[in-house]
């Protein structure tokens, strides 16, 4: 069974990604089961086998616990961990071919408290996780390697694998994405650039030899290579590029 979580910044596509790639793999004859970990979700485009929300739902929170919409999150995620060993075992109760893990909204949520490190490494059989970069974030170079650098944070915190994607790649071009990459090495003046260079070199010496990419999960393309690079993110040499 293979596991992946799916985990990027608030409005990435992680809800969107989930259901798109899950109908891709079903089409293929696999068999998927959904997972939503996200309490505070309106609506899924997706029927999750396993829905948090019947255990914690924010909206309920700050109804009952007169909280904001912060607070509730925050709540939310301490009764989630607080009842961890209950939502384990109702994951592990699915034997799919490959479960999708849609994660909260708030990724730090998931990755900075005890919930994501602890869920990735309980599942049963293989899991890596699938880091979504939204090009509505890249304004300038630098930020493209800012988030480079979040994905490595998301590898390192949750211990396994992580595939890199940039989703909704109908609105940025590879040959975009390549001037962008070219661009972050490019000297900038000043404590800025001093510090850009610092990270590029923190990013190249850490980062495994993997490429980055380029999926639409509303118009369902990318999803044959980003199920290779799932495969290929077990092997022992990394990613075969």
């Amino acid at each position: 069974m293979v596991n992946l979580i799916i985990i990027g910044p608030a409005g990435s596509g992680k809800s969107t990604l989930t259901k798109s790639f899950g109908k891709w793999l079903e089409n293929e004859g696999i068999m998927v089961d959904y997972v939503n970990l996200d309490p505070g979700a309106e609506k899924l485009p997706f029927t999750p086998s396993f829905d948090v929300r019947n255990i914690v739902k924010v909206e309920e929170l700050m109804r009952k616990e007169d909280l904001g919409p912060n607070g509730a999150l925050i709540r939310a995620a301490e009764i989630m961990e607080e009842r961890f060993a209950e939502v384990l075992e109702a994951v592990s109760a699915l034997a799919p071919d490959f479960l999708l893990v849609d994660t909260p909204g708030q990724m730090e949520i998931f990755l900075f408290r005890t919930l994501g490190p602890k869920l990735a490494s309980s599942l049963r059989g293989r899991t890596v996780s699938a880091f979504l970069i939204d090009p509505v974030l890249m304004k300038k170079p630098n930020d493209f390697m800012v988030l480079k650098m979040l994905g490595l944070v998301v590898e390192l915190r949750l211990g396994i694998p992580s595939i890199e994607i940039v989703n909704k790649c109908d609105l940025l071009s590879l040959e975009s994405l390549r001037v962008m990459e070219d661009s972050t090495k490019r000297e900038i003046e000043g404590l800025v650039g001093s510090l850009a260079e610092e990270l590029r070199g923190i990013i190249e010496k850490l980062e495994k030899k993997k490429r980055t990419l380029m999926v639409s999960a509303t118009e369902g393309t990318g999803f044959l290579e980003l199920y290779k690079a799932i495969g290929e993110a077990f092997c022992a040499c990394g990613d075969l590029t």
